[in-house]
């Protein structure tokens, strides 16, 4: 969480390119930003949610206690979401400070602002999903990391660069284009249905995965 504090604060208020440089009091910059590191921030904090368990050989002794199979993974994945939350509330500062530099004060476009924040947690909500789908997949800490990392750029931008290599019009696949939809103000139904489905799928797989495991 430090290293995600350090190196987002370093893009968006001292390197090029940063907040103060781009003339506006609003945080595309973070929002752009901020995705890219969960692309890799998230696989490292949820590699550990199965894989830790088969490696251990304590997963059947979960299996063995009176709880059900989907609370045990749905408990794991709020965890995670909940880590994930704490890790956002304090980027707070980062709205509070954008409007301290507005003129006038604070003359900022919330709706932009919470839907930045509202695409960023759905974004950052389907990585753990995906993590959690490879943390599932292996025993190896290290390699549910890779893995992680994979699904995540694959669901990420895989129908973007599809689009542009083949051009075809595969980005309404893609997390990336319902993230910046959403990351501009926009709350259509039809991202909010595609995140809960998405999410629903994946785990649905996970839970299809525990179910088999010997």
């Amino acid at each position: 969480m430090v290293s995600f504090y350090l190196l987002i604060g370093l893009y968006s208020w001292f390197f090029q390119g940063n907040i103060l440089e781009y003339g506006f009091a609003e945080l595309s910059v973070f929002f752009d930003l901020s995705p890219w590191f969960f692309l890799f921030f998230i696989p490292a904090i949820s590699m550990r949610l199965f894989s830790e368990e088969f490696e251990a050989k304590t997963f059947q002794l979960l299996r063995s206690l009176p709880i059900r199979l989907e609370y045990m993974l749905l408990g794991k994945w709020l965890s995670m979401a909940l880590v994930l939350l704490c890790l956002l509330l304090p980027t707070l500062l980062f709205v509070f400070s954008v409007g301290q530099l507005g003129s006038p004060r604070f003359n900022l476009d919330v709706s932009v602002v919470l839907g930045g924040y509202l695409a960023l947690f759905q974004l950052a909500i389907s990585f753990i999903s995906l993590s959690a789908l490879a943390s599932a997949l292996t025993s190896k800490q290290a390699l549910a990391f890779v893995l992680g990392v994979v699904f995540n750029f694959i669901c990420w931008q895989g129908p973007q660069e599809i689009s542009s290599f083949w051009g075809l019009d595969w980005q309404f696949n893609s997390l990336a284009y319902y993230f910046q939809t959403m990351s501009r103000g926009v709350l259509p139904l039809s991202g909010i249905a595609y995140f809960l489905g998405f999410n629903g799928l994946v785990l649905a797989i996970i839970w299809l995965r525990l179910k088999r495991v010997n």
